[in-house]
């Protein structure tokens, strides 16, 4: 196993995580057409809780370790990681597959608390030996930052997890505390872990095209500092003190302020095509960017009172808000660092395939707005379920096209 585990290639492990990614659309796939088509076959819930475990450890935290460890310790796509590196994210991938398993089976059962806890564990020795391994790089400081914060959010964010078993092995039915330690762990893991790592990997290109934007080292600065009070805007329906949401304002207006500094300056430096990159791909990245800035707009109009309760107490909302960050954000910009990184080939296939997943992120986010919206006013618009199912397909679809096309093209190469 370990002589196996040592011969697999940065690419070869990036080419799993994609299939991985197909897995996950499928799940959410099957979950869309079962309201559909009614199915006995397997448990909804079940369903649910494997397809989001798998997503978090089989996809971005799996993609996250293989390409900051390949920068770190600068390596290319056709080279593998020492020993340590394999063995670790093996590892993980076993045991994120035993949870897309086991969850499916029992839901929250021994066996995939068993899996999930491991995950958890192997995370703790991998921010260990890559935090070693930063602090001996050649990597600019401000991408070392970004990494650095992004490994401590990693830990921080499995304090929620471990919280929510301690309540549950208490027998503590408190629903405000179970939810707040559910969001809490979300939270650090959408705006910590996963966030800072993609900016310490596109602050990494930049830096490699000799590429500096006005504001970067503010950028980050305020972002690490606000990263923990911004943890607040998932408890708005708890009636915060006068003194935190006070607090929650000021993070949210500094990190809307930043955000939208750095980009002015991102948007004059950077020029798409040539030697810099694919000018398609900097289409993609534009939808990257508007998607960031969508949400932290969002945060901003969350602060007022008036959308306290709706923007929590509506199901399709909350779900559009998390698919916003975890495909618009999160895995589109991990597809386009592979393609930056020559990880992937750009051929017309995966061109199209990208094209076709980005109408599938926006046809799903503007079901979810619509279904959200009527039911504030309760109207009930019909086709809807229809509409979400066709989207997931259409997004499973376009993965499929760029896992093959992927393969298909390193075969001939």
């Amino acid at each position: 196993m370990r002589t196996l585990l040592s011969s697999v290639t940065i690419r070869q492990w990036c080419l799993l995580g994609i299939f991985n990614l197909v897995l996950v659309a499928a799940f959410g796939l099957l979950m869309r057409s079962a309201v559909i088509f009614p199915q006995t076959w397997f448990n909804q819930k079940y369903i649910l809780h494997a397809h989001s475990h798998f997503a978090f450890s089989g996809w971005i935290s799996h993609m996250l370790m293989v390409l900051m460890a390949m920068l770190v310790l600068n390596k290319k796509a056709a080279d593998c990681l020492p020993k340590k590196y394999q063995l670790l994210i093996g590892a993980n991938m076993l045991a994120s597959y035993g949870m897309l398993f086991c969850f499916s089976w029992q839901g929250y059962g021994r066996y995939s608390i068993i899996f999930s806890t491991l995950t958890i564990l192997l995370s703790y020795g991998f921010v260990g030996i890559l935090l070693h391994a930063i602090a001996r790089s050649t990597l600019s400081l401000l991408v070392r930052k970004w990494f650095r914060a992004a490994l401590l959010f990693l830990l921080v964010s499995s304090l929620g997890t471990f919280y929510l078993a301690y309540l549950q092995a208490t027998h503590n039915v408190d629903g405000n505390k179970q939810l707040s330690a559910i969001y809490f762990f979300l939270h650090f893991q959408y705006n910590g872990w996963f966030f800072f790592s993609c900016m310490g990997l596109w602050q990494h290109w930049l830096a490699s095209r000799q590429i500096e934007v006005a504001g970067g080292s503010v950028l980050y600065r305020l972002f690490a500092w606000t990263c923990a009070p911004a943890y607040l805007l998932s408890l708005l329906w708890l009636d915060l003190p006068v003194e935190l949401y006070v607090v929650l304002v000021l993070a949210v207006l500094a990190q809307n302020f930043s955000w939208f500094y750095w980009l002015k300056g991102l948007l004059g430096q950077i020029k798409w095509g040539e030697d810099k990159a694919p000018s398609w791909l900097g289409g993609v990245l534009l939808c990257i960017l508007s998607a960031v800035s969508l949400k932290v707009l969002l945060q901003g109009i969350a602060l007022i009172p008036a959308f306290h309760e709706l923007t929590y107490s509506f199901r399709p909302i909350v779900v559009g808000y998390l698919h916003l960050v975890l495909l618009g954000i999160i895995t589109l910009f991990i597809l386009v660092v592979l393609f930056l990184n020559k990880i992937v080939c750009a051929t017309q296939w995966t061109k199209w395939a990208m094209l076709v997943f980005i109408c599938g992120i926006i046809g799903n986010e503007l079901v979810l707005l619509v279904q959200g919206l009527s039911g504030m006013q309760g109207i009930y618009i019909p086709h809807l379920p229809m509409g979400l199912m066709l989207a997931a397909l259409i997004m499973f679809i376009s993965l499929v096209l760029l896992w093959i096309s992927t393969v298909w093209s390193l075969r001939k190469e």
